[in-house]
Formats: structure tokens, C-alpha cells, sequence
């Protein structure tokens, strides 16, 4: 069940992972080429979709650091928030404190 309207399944699923201690990563290649993917605590990273990442950043839920080649995304005051409501049981992950609030 979706929680709010306008965020999208994939993107719930990332704030859900986040939540769970996953890492957001984008891997930015020399020829151009850019993937996201989620990394689990233990095992094989998932590949996520560069739109619902993207709309995530837009709605100022997460945030990267935006190094090459790999930037880390975290999840920023408003991004806790909503990451909370959808998953009460979570634990508090990595995120960035006072990052657009």
C-alpha cells in the first residue's frame, strides 16, 4: 500500500531500504555511462531507477554528496520524516542533519 500519493512504489522502496541501512550510491563511469544502486548491509547490490532517485532529490528527501565515481545519498530531515511514517518500526539510518529542511 502506498503511503503518499504522489511518491511513487520504487520510490518508497528506496526510502524503505535507506531506512533498513541500505546505502543509495550512484556510479558515474569514465565513458558516461551512470547507474543507482542500493547497497544491502550483506550481499549483492540492486539496481534502482534513475527517475525515481531523481524525484526523490527533487522533493528534497535525499541528498548526495556528489563525488566521482560513486556519490552516497542520504537521507535529509524531510526524508527521515516521511522514511518514518511509512516504516514506524525502522531504526534511525545514516542522513544528513540540517541538509533542506
Amino acid at each position: 500500500m502506498r503511503f503518499f500519493s504522489r511518491l511513487g512504489e520504487e520510490q518508497e522502496k528506496i526510502l524503505e531500504a535507506m531506512m533498513a541501512g541500505w546505502t543509495l550510491k550512484s556510479h558515474r563511469y569514465v565513458d558516461g555511462d551512470k547507474i543507482y544502486q542500493l547497497h544491502p548491509l550483506e550481499g549483492e547490490p540492486r539496481q534502482v531507477n534513475e527517475k525515481a532517485v531523481k524525484a526523490l532529490m527533487k522533493r528534497g528527501l535525499i541528498y548526495s554528496n556528489q563525488k566521482f565515481p560513486a556519490a552516497t545519498y542520504l537521507l535529509t530531515n524531510k526524508g527521515m520524516s516521511l522514511a518514518t511514517k511509512l516504516d514506524d518500526q525502522a531504526q534511525a539510518p545514516l542522513m544528513a542533519r540540517g541538509f533542506l529542511k
